[in-house]
């Protein structure tokens, strides 16, 4: 932005008081007038409205996003060693799928619905 944007700005409002002409000029000034609005209400937020404390902020959230995405993958095998010493301690079988315990004895899945859901039901058919 500060390398492409503003220079092209600059040379876009320089060039349109190149022109020599009244409708170009004015197009300019109004341009200009914007622009130093712009940079006004940019200080009145950074001074006034905590801009710089909420910039401050952005940047500490993706500092831990960050660092959160780079030892995200240690993180899944810490949490998954943990996990497998719970399963070993509690006795629970080692499933790959979390579908794979709610089979039936014929190997087709069974469906497990909750109590309210059944009362529900019943509910409706009186």
């Amino acid at each position: 932005v500060v390398f492409f944007v503003i220079p092209l700005l600059l040379l876009g409002l320089s060039s349109l008081f190149m022109q020599k002409t009244v409708g170009f000029t004015v197009l300019g000034s109004f341009l200009v007038i914007g622009v130093v609005l712009g940079i006004a209400r940019f200080i009145w937020w950074w001074k006034k409205q905590e801009g710089l404390q909420k910039c401050l902020a952005c940047l500490d959230r993706r500092t831990d996003m960050n660092n959160t995405m780079k030892t995200l993958p240690e993180d899944m095998q810490f949490l998954k060693s943990k996990v497998s010493l719970l399963a070993e301690h509690t006795g629970l079988p080692e499933d790959e799928e979390a579908g794979d315990a709610q089979k039936g004895s014929d190997g087709t899945a069974e469906e497990v619905a909750p109590e309210n859901e059944e009362v529900a039901i019943e509910d409706k058919e009186d």
